[in-house]
C-alpha cells in the first residue's frame, strides 16, 4: 500500500511509496532535477523546431512542374551553394545558374551599380529571376529542340546549353527531371500563338 507524501522538517525527502518489501523516498533534489529536465528538454525542442523553422527556405511555388523538377534536380530546391557542372562551369543558387547562362539571358534583374558577378549570384539566389532566366533561355534556344515536350527543351538546354537538345550528355538530367515531375512534364510550358 502507497504511503503519502510526506514532508521531512528540512524538505529533504518528498515523497514515499511502498512496494511489497520497502519503502522507497525520493529526494526533492532529485525531483527537481527531473522538473529541470523536464524544462529544458522542452526549451531545446522549442528552440530546435524554431531554429529548423529559420533554416527552412520557403517552399517554392510555381506554375508548371517542370520547372520545380529541375529546381529539385539541381539544388535540391534551395537558393544556397554552387556546384561544377560537367563542363567545369560554377552553377549557383536554385537551379545552379552559370555566369554564361545569366549573360545569355540577358542579365534580369542586374542594377546598374552592380557588377555583372554579383548580379548573376542575386539572380541566382532568387528563384523568379532564376526561373525566368531558364524560361529566356529555352525560349531562345528551342528550335534546336525538335520534336522534342517543352519540359525535356528546358532541361536539356538548361544543363547543355544552346545545343543540349543534341547533346547525350543531358539525357541523364533530363530523366532525373523527368522521373521527378512524371506526367505533369508533358503539359506544354510555352505559350503558342496561332
Amino acid at each position: 500500500m502507497p504511503l503519502p507524501i510526506q514532508h521531512s522538517a528540512d524538505r529533504s525527502v518528498i515523497a514515499c511509496a511502498t512496494d511489497e518489501a520497502a519503502v522507497n523516498c525520493w529526494p526533492a533534489s532529485r525531483l527537481t532535477d527531473r522538473r529541470e529536465m523536464l524544462v529544458a528538454v522542452t526549451l531545446i525542442s522549442l528552440i530546435v523546431g524554431a531554429a529548423h523553422q529559420l533554416l527552412m527556405f520557403d517552399k517554392v511555388e510555381d506554375d508548371h512542374a517542370c520547372l520545380l523538377a529541375m529546381c529539385d534536380a539541381d539544388s535540391g530546391c534551395v537558393p544556397l551553394g554552387c556546384a561544377v557542372d560537367q563542363f567545369d562551369r560554377i552553377g549557383c543558387g536554385y537551379f545552379r545558374l552559370n555566369i554564361y547562362q545569366f549573360q545569355q539571358c540577358y542579365q534580369p534583374g542586374k542594377k546598374d551599380d552592380e557588377t555583372e558577378n554579383e548580379a548573376w549570384m542575386n539572380c541566382a539566389q532568387d528563384y523568379q529571376c532564376s526561373a525566368s532566366c531558364i524560361r529566356t533561355l529555352a525560349s531562345k534556344f528551342r528550335v534546336k529542340c525538335y520534336g522534342k515536350s517543352d519540359c525535356e527543351t528546358f532541361a536539356r538546354i538548361h544543363d547543355g546549353g544552346a545545343n543540349g537538345c543534341r547533346d547525350r550528355n543531358t539525357i541523364g538530367y533530363w530523366k532525373r527531371v523527368r522521373d521527378s515531375c512524371g506526367s505533369e512534364c508533358s503539359k506544354p510550358i510555352f505559350v503558342r500563338h496561332f
